[in-house]
C-alpha cells in the first residue's frame, strides 16, 4: 500500500490515505455471525472480499484512534479471543472509561453480523466497542462519539449477581425501605410550660391564596385557650407594617377532629377534581360545595365551609355565631389547603389523645 500520513487541516482531522493492491482472486472469508476469526484468516488472503469502501472506512478509523491515542497500541484485523476486529486499539493498562482497549466494527452493506453477539463478547472481555457506519465518516474523518464504552456498559445487570458478596447483591436491590419513627409528646409535655392563663399554639400551617389575593397573609391554626379548650383559628392579614388582620376562633371537641378530616376530603373531590358547574348553571352567583358543622358549645354554633365564588375561585369561611352576633373569615386557596387541612386534623387529634 501506499500511504499518506494523517494530518489536522485547521479544526478539520484528514486520516492517513491507504493505496491497497488488486484483490481479484482471492478467497473470500467464511464468518461466525457475520465476524472473522482467526481459523478464517489462515484459510485465506490478506484483506479477502472487501470492498474499497470497506478498506477506506477501516483505514480512516485506525488513523483517527492512532492519532487520538497515541500512547496505545492500534492494529488493523486483530482479534480477541477468537474474533476479529476490523480495528483493535490495546491499552499497556486498563484506561477508564475505554477498559482494556477499544474494538471497531466498520460496517458497509453487511447485514449478516450479529451486532448484539459481538458487542457482548468484546465488553465481556473489558473492551470498548465503536460500530462506525457510512453516515460516521466525513471526508477522511470519522465520528467517534457513539463509542459504547466498558463503563457504564459493560456493568451486569441486576438479574445476574452470581458470585457478588451478599452486602453487593442487597444494596443493588431495586426495593428500599422507609423508617418511620412515631415519637408520642409525653404527658408532662402541658405541665413543662406554666401557661396558666395564657393562650397556647399547638399547631400552625400557612394557607396559601388564590391568584387574586397577593396582597394578605393567611393561616390556620390550632391553639389552647386560657380555659384548657382546644380551638381552631383562620385569619388573614394585609401585608405591610400595620396591615388589617382578621380572623375567627372556634371551641373544637374530640369528634371534630372526624368532621374536619372528611371536610379536607370533600374539599378536594368537589373543589379540585370534579368539574365545576358554569356560572349559567348556578342556582345563586354563589356555589357551596361542603360545610362542616362542629360540636360547639350550648350557646354558639360553628362551622367551616367551601365555596365557589362568581370568579371561579375556591372560598374557605370560618364562621360562628351566638345569639344575635355572628362573626367569620373568608379567604381564598388553592389545592394546597386541602394539605393543610389534613395536617391540622391529624395533630388535632393527637393534642386530644394527650389529654385522655
Amino acid at each position: 500500500m501506499g500511504v499518506v500520513k494523517s494530518y489536522e487541516r485547521g479544526d478539520a482531522f484528514v486520516s492517513r490515505h491507504f493505496r491497497h493492491y488488486d484483490q481479484d482472486g482471492q478467497a473470500e472469508l467464511s464468518t461466525t455471525d457475520g465476524q472473522s476469526t482467526f481459523d478464517d484468516l489462515g484459510n485465506a488472503a490478506k484483506c479477502p472480499g472487501e470492498s474499497d469502501e470497506h478498506l477506506k472506512m477501516k483505514s480512516i478509523a485506525y488513523a483517527r484512534l492512532e492519532h487520538d491515542f497515541p500512547d496505545a497500541t492500534v492494529e488493523l484485523e486483530s482479534g480477541v479471543d477468537g474474533r476479529i476486529a476490523d480495528v483493535l486499539l490495546n491499552f499497556d493498562e486498563p484506561c477508564a472509561p475505554y477498559g482494556n482497549g477499544i474494538a471497531v466494527e466498520a460496517q458497509y452493506r453487511n447485514e449478516g453480523k450479529d451486532i448484539k453477539a459481538v458487542t457482548d463478547h468484546y465488553l465481556e472481555r473489558g473492551y470498548s466497542v465503536a460500530w462506525l457506519y457510512e453516515d460516521d465518516f466525513s471526508g477522511y474523518d470519522v465520528d467517534l462519539s457513539g463509542l459504547l464504552t466498558v463503563w457504564p456498559y459493560a456493568l451486569p445487570d441486576r438479574s445476574g449477581l452470581e458470585g457478588y458478596p451478599t452486602v453487593v447483591r442487597r444494596l443493588r436491590q431495586d426495593e428500599s425501605s422507609t423508617v418511620e419513627f412515631e415519637i408520642p409528646l409525653p404527658r408532662e409535655f402541658w405541665a413543662s410550660f406554666d401557661k396558666s392563663g395564657e393562650w397556647v399554639s399547638v399547631a400552625h400551617r400557612y394557607l396559601r391564596q388564590g391568584r387574586y389575593s397577593h396582597s394578605s397573609r393567611a393561616w390556620v391554626t390550632i391553639s389552647r385557650s386560657p380555659t384548657d379548650h382546644l380551638t381552631l383559628q383562620i385569619g388573614k392579614k394585609n401585608r405591610g407594617f400595620g396591615g388589617d388582620k382578621h380572623r375567627v376562633t372556634v371551641q373544637l371537641e374530640q369528634s371534630d377532629c372526624r368532621r374536619l378530616r372528611t371536610f379536607a376530603t370533600e374539599l378536594k373531590a368537589e373543589g379540585f377534581e370534579s368539574e365545576q358547574p358554569s356560572v349559567d348553571e348556578r342556582d345563586e352567583s354563589w356555589y357551596d360545595l361542603t360545610t362542616a358543622w362542629f360540636a360547639g358549645s350550648r350557646n354558639v354554633t360553628s362551622w367551616l365551609s367551601a365555596s365557589l365564588s362568581p370568579d371561579d375561585e375556591i372560598v374557605l369561611t370560618l364562621g360562628k355565631k351566638r345569639r344575635d352576633e355572628s362573626d367569620r373569615v373568608s379567604l381564598q386557596v388553592d389545592q394546597t389547603a386541602v394539605g393543610a387541612l389534613q395536617a391540622i386534623a391529624d395533630l388535632l387529634e393527637q393534642a386530644f389523645e394527650l389529654e385522655s
